[in-house]
C-alpha cells in the first residue's frame, strides 16, 4: 500500500479511535482508584462501591442459555461463518443479555444489583463451535469441541453463583415506610361517588334541588376524609437496598474480577493507546504536511 491518500484516511480513523478508547481506559482507572469500598450497611445514599459475593434472588435459579448452567448474569453470542476464500467472515446472528437483578451479600448485608446499562466485567467465558444454528446443552451428546470446519461459533460469559464480585455504581434505597396520601385517596373517593349521581345526590342533596351546592361539596369532601382517615394503615413495604446505573450517567461497573488489576490493565492500556494516537497524528501530520 504506497498510495498516500490510503494511509491518510486509515490514520484518520485510527487517531481518534486510539484517543476514545485510551481516555475510557483512563477514566475507568481513575474510576477505581478514586471510588473508596464501603459496607453494605453503612453505604451511603448515591455513588459507592459495593463488594461480595453474588447470590441468586430466592427463587427458580437463572440458567445461562447456551449452556443451561445455573449463574446470576449472562451474556452470549452466536455467530455464522458466511462468505468465501478470503470474505470469510463470522457475522452474528443471535445475542443477548440478562436484566434480571441478583443478590449481593458481605458480612454486614445485601442488595441487590441491577445489571441493566452497566459495564459488565464477567468470570467465566466459553468459546466453542458447531453446525446448528443454536447449540446442544452438555450433556446432551454434545461437548465442548469441535472441528475448524463447523460454521457455527458461540460465546457465552457469565458470573457464576458465589463469585466475589464488585460493583461501582448508585447505590438507593427503596420501599419502606411512605406517609398516606391523604388528600389524593379523598380526591379518588370522590371520582368514585360521582359515578353514581343518583346515590350522590340522595346522601348530600340537602334542599333536593338536583345539584350539590358550595355547603353540600364541602359536607361531601368532610365525610370523604374522615372515611379515609379511619381506615386501617395499609401495611408499609419492606426496604431494600439496590445498586443500578446513576442518573447522572457516571460509569456502572459490574466486575467478577480484581479491581485493581483491572485499574492497572487500563492505565498500561490508556498510556499505550494514548501514545499510538500521538503517533498517528505525528504521521498524518507528516504525510499532509511535510514535503512533497
Amino acid at each position: 500500500m504506497d498510495d498516500p491518500q490510503f494511509w491518510k484516511l486509515a490514520l484518520a480513523v485510527v487517531a481518534p479511535a486510539c484517543f476514545y478508547f485510551g481516555f475510557r481506559n483512563w477514566r475507568l482507572a481513575r474510576l477505581i482508584d478514586d471510588t473508596p469500598l464501603s459496607r453494605i450497611r453503612s453505604a451511603a445514599q448515591g455513588y459507592v462501591e459495593l463488594a461480595g459475593t453474588a447470590q441468586r434472588i430466592d427463587g427458580q435459579p437463572i440458567l445461562a442459555p447456551l449452556t443451561r448452567l445455573p449463574c446470576v448474569w449472562w451474556q452470549f453470542r452466536i455467530e455464522h461463518r458466511t462468505g468465501v476464500g478470503r470474505n470469510r467472515h463470522w457475522a452474528s446472528v443471535n445475542q443477548g443479555s440478562s436484566v434480571a437483578p441478583f443478590r449481593l451479600e458481605d458480612e454486614t448485608g445485601a442488595c441487590l444489583v441491577n445489571p441493566a446499562g452497566a459495564d459488565v466485567r464477567p468470570g467465566s467465558t466459553i468459546t466453542w463451535r458447531g453446525s446448528a444454528p443454536w447449540p446442544v446443552p452438555p450433556g446432551e451428546g454434545h461437548r465442548f469441541t469441535s472441528l475448524d470446519g463447523e460454521d457455527y461459533r458461540y460465546t457465552e460469559h457469565r458470573i457464576d453463583e458465589q463469585v466475589y464480585v464488585n460493583v461501582i455504581g448508585e447505590f438507593r434505597t427503596v420501599g419502606g415506610v411512605e406517609a398516606t396520601d391523604v388528600t389524593g385517596e379523598v380526591m379518588r373517593l370522590l371520582s368514585d361517588w360521582k359515578q353514581d349521581q343518583q346515590a350522590l345526590l340522595r346522601r348530600f342533596d340537602a334542599d333536593q334541588n338536583g345539584i350539590l351546592g358550595q355547603a353540600e361539596w364541602e359536607r361531601a369532601r368532610a365525610l370523604a376524609r374522615a372515611q379515609i382517615e379511619q381506615r386501617p394503615p395499609a401495611p408499609p413495604k419492606p426496604a431494600a437496598n439496590v445498586l443500578v446505573q446513576p442518573r447522572d450517567n457516571r460509569p456502572y461497573l459490574v466486575a467478577a474480577s480484581d479491581l485493581k488489576r483491572l485499574a492497572r490493565r487500563s492505565r498500561w492500556a490508556a498510556g499505550a493507546l494514548l501514545a499510538g494516537f500521538l503517533a498517528a497524528v505525528g504521521v498524518l501530520a507528516f504525510l499532509v504536511f511535510g514535503p512533497g
